[in-house]
């Protein structure tokens, strides 16, 4: 059974450019630390780590689309295929984001 981080790497493409780092999939999966099936909030002691991995594939996919914005090209058609990777991004964390309300994953 895959981890929530591995399924959270899957989800943001996070070796696709605009690349995530290991650091960031870790902060990110922090971001959607939920409280769990018993109400235990992640700071508590007997906290079951739980995640809302489409909130942080969301914040993901805005990170990427933050990244792809901020390239400069010099070619006329490369400036397209920026604009292309950055509407992607856009769309990949908005649909994301319209899943949030869905369910957790739990790590048992």
């Amino acid at each position: 059974m895959e981890s929530p981080k591995e399924k959270l790497k899957k989800l943001t493409a996070w070796t696709t450019a605009p690349e995530l780092t290991d650091g960031e999939i870790d902060e990110l999966l922090a971001q959607g630390s939920i409280a769990d099936a018993e109400g235990n909030a992640p700071s508590s002691e007997g906290w079951t780590p739980t995640y809302d991995l489409n909130s942080a594939a969301a914040a993901g996919w805005y990170i990427k689309a933050g990244r792809a914005a901020n390239t400069t090209e010099t070619e006329p058609d490369s400036v397209s295929v920026t604009s292309r990777i950055f509407e992607n991004c856009l769309r990949m964390a908005k649909a994301f984001e319209a899943r949030r309300a869905g369910s957790p994953t739990v790590l048992r």
